[in-house]
């Protein structure tokens, strides 16, 4: 059975052919003289034949070695092209980016991020699903934006910070209602709800959950918002989507 010949061996043979000799190679690439001659001659070895003609005054390639030496230089750019270009792929994203997120989340940061990176990162396709209800096991995303917590030993997760409620109204709607002291008092108002939760929602505060009714049901949390701040009642929001608006006291 034929000995195996490894690359590196190949490419420090293309390297003296390339120079002209041993020590000239030695000088261009930085490469200890002994290395290269020791390299050199086990490949005369296990090839059987007289690569290089050596006298005391200069070192030339033999009729083999002249054409072994361009057989090694192609399998060695092949080599390199070859793995220049998994390190690009590697450096590069392409293929599909999977995203799922809560759609609460996806209204507040998502569509900037995922604009910002199709913008960066023009060989990629995008998919993005929006669910209230994420299974981490079986849904296969690449990146999951969730609320709440989730316990899964399989995967790695990041907080980006808390995400607490408010209860929010605009000053015109306060304006031309009963003032609130108690959350028992929602049912003197106008409460927005999600169109997903039915035709009542449950509202959580410190001392226990309230069933809160209102004429609006709507299908999507952003008309909520809206509805909020055009005076149509109170809203239930997490604080990261509404800070500014409540700042400005909108």
């Amino acid at each position: 059975m034929k000995e195996t010949i490894d690359l590196e061996s190949m490419r420090y043979f293309a390297m003296v052919a390339s120079a002209n000799g041993i020590t000239v190679a030695a000088k261009r690439w930085n490469i200890p003289k002994q290395t290269l001659s020791r390299r050199v001659a086990e490949l005369e070895r296990q090839l059987g034949v007289q690569l290089l003609h050596r006298t005391t005054r200069r070192v030339r390639l033999s009729e083999a070695g002249m054409a072994y030496a361009e057989r090694c230089a192609e399998i060695v750019n092949l080599a390199d092209d070859a793995n220049g270009a998994i390190a690009d792929s590697l450096e590069t994203p392409n293929g599909t980016l999977r995203i799922t997120a809560h759609p609460v989340f996806a209204d507040a940061f998502l569509e900037e991020l995922v604009i910002a990176y199709a913008r960066d990162w023009p060989a990629v396709k995008v998919d993005v699903a929006l669910s209230q209800s994420i299974d981490f096991a079986s849904d296969r995303f690449d990146v999951a934006f969730s609320i709440g917590r989730f316990q899964d030993s399989q995967l790695a997760g990041t907080s980006f910070g808390p995400a607490r409620l408010r209860y929010c109204a605009s000053p015109d709607y306060l304006e031309h209602h009963p003032l609130l002291k108690t959350p028992e008092e929602l049912r003197d108002h106008d409460c927005l709800l999600n169109y997903s939760v039915g035709e009542f929602a449950r509202w959580v505060f410190k001392d226990r959950e309230r069933h809160v009714t209102g004429r609006l049901r709507l299908g999507s949390f952003s008309m909520v918002y809206a509805a909020a701040l055009a005076g149509l009642g109170i809203a239930v929001l997490p604080e990261f989507t509404c800070a500014g608006d409540l700042k400005k006291a909108r």
